[in-house]
């Protein structure tokens, strides 16, 4: 650095541990990190561990000056429901993250935490650094989310049961005329108690800041982001944030960086024959993403609705995604399954092939 000159500021990052979030800040990182900026980067270690397992994490970001990853040591908590393990990761995390905070080197210019780790806003509040949440979601989702209290005051919260799943939901402004009982966030449509401390958890978290980063643009969800400014003058869209990054790695001539993977779990790229000589927009891609739990009924639900589409179709399934299942093993599959599993679809030269490919998503070991 040249006598003088003044050094980039640190922006400390904290993502939550699912896999959009830390994909989604990993981007988001890597492009300050292309624009100058020093970064530390915190991750629990569970989910660090499995970055650097499955992926060249460490090797790609060691290229960037002043980029560091950092663990918060704390326990996983393990309590089903998600947001009750929020609430204790909160408790557990907060005064090991002021701590790591207060004393790290070079000193933290900005925070940008996650909107659901909402200790880390507050942390950011007590020490006096600017801070910014970071939101994965739509901006429909975080406007809803932040709604939900003047919901509940409107008595449109409880749901009923399945008869009442489209009745319009009206005080969440903007949309008034098309968001349904059905269209919210799984942990509103199933509360049946509305002084359940868990339904106004995450607004709670998320209603901490006073500046937004959402992964989102103008042209999507203007008419929304225009509402949730009437409560956040500060919000910036930065989405999408892969092809921001693409073209950003494109224009400096590194586009071959943006191939790199940010998966927890190891990539099982045996479909990928099978895929390229499919015609272009042929195959329907199936995913859960990385948290969600079914039953094996409502898999099999799912799976017979795939089948009957008679579509080919690409089915990423988590060993641990379904209830009561001993890692790969889904059980006893229905014959008529079977059947239309081992049905092969002829090419015009007359050679078998497959017409769907389901990928069970594993664990690097």
């Amino acid at each position: 650095m040249e006598q003088g000159s003044i050094p980039s500021p640190h922006i400390l990052i904290f993502p939550a541990q699912g896999q959009g979030h830390v994909n989604a800040t990993l981007k988001l990182a890597e492009l300050l990190s292309l624009d100058g900026f020093k970064i530390t980067f915190i991750n629990f270690p569970y989910v660090h561990e499995r970055l650097v397992r499955n992926t060249d994490v460490e090797a790609r970001f060691s290229k960037y000056h002043g980029f560091q990853f950092k663990t918060i040591p704390v326990c996983r908590p393990d309590d089903p429901q998600w947001t009750e393990r929020l609430r204790k990761l909160s408790v557990k995390s907060k005064p090991i993250f002021k701590r790591m905070v207060i004393e790290s080197k070079p000193t933290v210019n900005y925070i940008i935490g996650d909107a659901v780790l909402g200790f880390v806003h507050d942390v950011a509040v007590e020490i006096g650094i600017p801070a910014i949440q970071m939101h994965c979601v739509s901006a429909c989702s975080f406007w809803t989310f932040f709604s939900i209290p003047d919901v509940v005051a409107a008595h449109q919260l409880p749901i009923k049961g399945k008869e009442d799943m489209d009745r319009l939901i009206t005080k969440v402004p903007g949309m008034e005329t098309f968001l349904r009982c059905r269209d919210l966030p799984a942990g509103f449509r199933q509360v049946s108690d509305i002084s359940d401390p868990n339904l106004f958890f995450i607004t709670n978290e998320i209603r901490k800041s006073q500046a937004l980063i959402i992964n989102t643009f103008e042209e999507l969800e203007g008419p929304i982001l225009s509402q949730i400014r009437t409560r956040y003058p500060k919000i910036y869209t930065i989405g999408p944030l892969h092809e921001h990054l693409k073209t950003k790695l494109r224009s400096i001539g590194k586009q071959e960086l943006y191939s790199s993977s940010n998966s927890l779990w190891k990539v099982d790229g045996t479909c990928i024959t099978w895929l390229d000589n499919q015609p272009s927009q042929s195959v329907l891609y199936v995913s859960f993403g990385s948290s969600t739990i079914m039953t094996r009924d409502q898999l099999m639900e799912f799976w017979y609705g795939l089948v009957n589409s008679k579509k080919k179709f690409l089915w990423v399934i988590r060993p641990e995604s379904v209830i009561n299942q001993d890692g790969d093993n889904l059980g006893e599959i229905p014959e008529e399954l079977q059947e239309e599993k081992r049905k092969k679809d002829t090419s015009s030269n007359g050679h078998p092939r497959k017409r769907f490919w389901h990928i069970r998503q594993l664990v690097g070991s």
